[in-house]
């Protein structure tokens, strides 16, 4: 193993980090502000982790801080994110060092990850579930036709949608969506806090926020984002605040093919969160570790309301 040295971000050179987040992320973004607004940085001291051998960056270790509600009281926790080193670095250790110096942040630690990276949690006493699962579901077969695939209009056709009210992305909306997600938290002994602040990070001052749209049916409220990846339009739903029902499962089946989206994708648990017959599934590695032992059992046990808003697996 060559010397290494482990930085935050702040302190590694602007250009090396931008290049490296090119190459490694493959991010189309190239503004070096997108990264402060994807780690949430200045809502508390906390920042990524870099890993440099000879001058190189060749680890990363990215994070998302928050608060959580954990039974009567508030505390911060983060989110690991964009764990990634360098191919020829790898099997050689330094991701074990990595992941054990970004536990040192903060004693409350969570996370969305993959085979490669689970298999490194576990080693450092990680807890892991598979409660959740990414859902996806082809909703226009016509596109699959290649001279029909074409998916690169963005814009978006609401017309008579009955009930299902498309609304403004500003601060009003926001107000009412997030002084509902606090009421809903306080039934629950464990769950992130989802606050207006945290909503307005994570909508109102997203970089990718003209593809953000927000949809209200009665008392449920929907955020969506839509991409396109491969000229394939992609709907996501990165928050619901309710169970959805048959007759919003209707309008929505009606709102995608008005778009021309080929794919709908969410974030379940035991398939509740949206009431769609969904025909491929992915179980997610959920992991998570806490210092304090009746937080981590509290949240095995009581965790239940993930969502692409909540972590990094929505930017992929």
């Amino acid at each position: 193993m060559s010397k290494f040295h482990i930085k935050k971000i702040s302190e590694t050179d602007k250009n090396k980090l931008l290049k490296f987040y090119q190459a490694s992320f493959n991010y189309n973004n190239s503004d070096p502000s997108s990264f402060g607004w994807r780690y949430r940085l200045g809502f508390k001291s906390f920042e990524p982790l870099v890993l440099i051998v000879d001058d190189e960056i060749c680890g990363h270790a990215g994070l998302i801080a928050n608060d959580f509600k954990i039974k009567d009281n508030r505390k911060t926790g983060i989110w690991f994110t964009d764990f990634y080193v360098k191919e020829k670095y790898r099997s050689l250790g330094y991701g074990k060092i990595l992941a054990q110096a970004w536990m040192k942040i903060c004693p409350i630690q969570v996370t969305l990850c993959n085979e490669t990276s689970l298999k490194i949690f576990k080693k450092l006493d990680w807890s892991y579930n598979n409660k959740f699962l990414r859902k996806i579901k082809i909703s226009n077969f016509i596109n699959f036709i290649p001279i029909l695939k074409q998916s690169k209009n963005l814009n978006i056709n609401n017309d008579h949608l009955e009930e299902l009210k498309l609304k403004e992305t500003d601060n009003q909306t926001i107000s009412r969506i997030a002084k509902e997600s606090e009421q809903l938290l306080s039934q629950k002994s464990f769950g992130i806090v989802r606050d207006e602040n945290w909503f307005k990070w994570r909508v109102l001052n997203c970089p990718n926020k003209k593809n953000i749209i927000i949809f209200n049916y009665k008392d449920i409220n929907i955020i969506a984002e839509i991409k396109i990846k491969n000229n394939f339009k992609i709907l996501n739903i990165i928050y619901i605040s309710k169970p959805i029902n048959n007759n919003l499962t209707y309008l929505f089946s009606r709102f995608v093919k008005k778009n021309n989206i080929s794919f709908i994708s969410y974030i379940s648990k035991n398939n509740k969160a949206f009431n769609i017959s969904f025909p491929w599934s992915r179980k997610l590695n959920f992991a998570f570790y806490a210092e304090d032992f009746s937080i981590k059992s509290l949240i095995n046990d009581n965790f239940n309301d993930i969502q692409y808003i909540d972590s990094d697996i929505n930017f992929i």
